[in-house]
């Protein structure tokens, strides 16, 4: 289904895994390069008035899943200023979010492996929902990787975030919103 898009701006989607840097990086992307930032969990917490460990505590995962459905599609029709998005790790593994996120902008993967996620996720797992308690984190992650790998890479630029360099993100950045 095609998103219709008056007066929109481009919209530049961040994929990944946790811990990859999709919100740091994009704010920073965003930042230099004078474009609007939206963090989709962020963006889910002020609208609900709740923490994302909160939602999923009340409704599970799947209330959860429906509600960033939900805001991911409300974002979409309202962005009028080019706009990088960092998506929550799950958003384009369901219903057909990937496809939206195509039709709607350029979708970005940011890839990296599981020891430089470790290390990224040591002091935020708490805050993360799917995270939290969990007694083998690696494991978890090279799972859930294994199981979104294919939908990730459906992206239209897959950059390994620790061999990239500034200049590359810029350049890919650039292209994403200079086009047409």
């Amino acid at each position: 289904m095609e998103q219709s898009l008056p007066n929109s701006g481009k919209i530049i989607f961040l994929i990944g895994m946790p811990g990859v840097g999709k919100t740091t990086g994009g704010n920073k992307m965003a930042i230099r390069h004078g474009l609007s930032f939206v963090d989709l969990d962020t963006m889910i917490e002020q609208g609900e008035g709740k923490t994302i460990a909160e939602l999923f505590e009340q409704d599970g995962e799947s209330g959860f899943r429906k509600l960033e459905r939900s805001y991911l599609e409300d974002i979409i029709k309202v962005t009028t200023t080019d706009t990088i998005i960092a998506c929550g790790g799950g958003t384009p593994c369901f219903y057909d979010n990937m496809q939206v996120m195509k039709d709607a902008g350029t979708v970005i993967y940011l890839q990296a492996d599981i020891p430089y996620l470790l290390n990224s996720l040591i002091e935020t797992t708490a805050a993360r929902p799917l995270l939290n308690n969990l007694d083998d984190l690696a494991a978890y992650l090279a799972h859930t990787l294994q199981q979104r790998k294919a939908i990730y890479e459906q992206a239209h630029h897959i950059l390994r975030i620790e061999d990239i360099s500034l200049a590359t993100f810029d350049e890919i950045i650039l292209s994403c919103i200079n086009r047409h």
